[in-house]
C-alpha cells in the first residue's frame, strides 16, 4: 500500500481548519446578532450537505451547536487532507512518468 503521507494535504487540512477556526471566533464574537454564523455555515459547507444527503432531508447547524462544529471541523479537515493527498499522488505519477521518458 502507498503511503498516506501529504505536505499538500497537511498543508490543505491546516488551512481549511484555520478559516474554520476563524468563522467559529467571529461567531462567538457576534452570537446573538442576526446572520452571526453565516461565515461558518459557508465554510463547514461539505459537512453540512454529506449530513443533509446521509439524514435524507434536512440537518441543522448553527454556531450555537458546539459538537456539531467540532464534528463539521474533523469532517472538513479530514476532507482537505484527503483532497491534497489525491493531488499531490496525480502530481507525482505525472512527474514519474515525464521522468521515465
Amino acid at each position: 500500500m502507498r503511503r498516506l503521507r501529504s505536505w499538500l494535504g497537511l498543508i490543505c487540512a491546516a488551512l481549511y481548519g484555520a478559516a474554520l477556526l476563524y468563522a467559529y471566533v467571529d461567531y462567538s464574537a457576534h452570537a446573538g446578532q442576526m446572520f452571526a454564523d453565516l461565515l461558518l455555515a459557508v465554510i463547514a459547507l461539505p459537512f453540512t450537505l454529506t449530513m443533509r444527503a446521509l439524514a435524507g432531508g434536512s440537518f441543522d447547524f448553527s454556531g450555537d451547536m458546539t459538537l456539531r462544529v467540532a464534528e463539521a471541523f474533523a469532517f472538513c479537515c479530514a476532507l482537505a487532507y484527503c483532497a491534497g493527498l489525491a493531488v499531490e499522488s496525480l502530481i507525482w505519477a505525472v512527474f514519474r512518468v515525464v521522468v521515465r521518458r
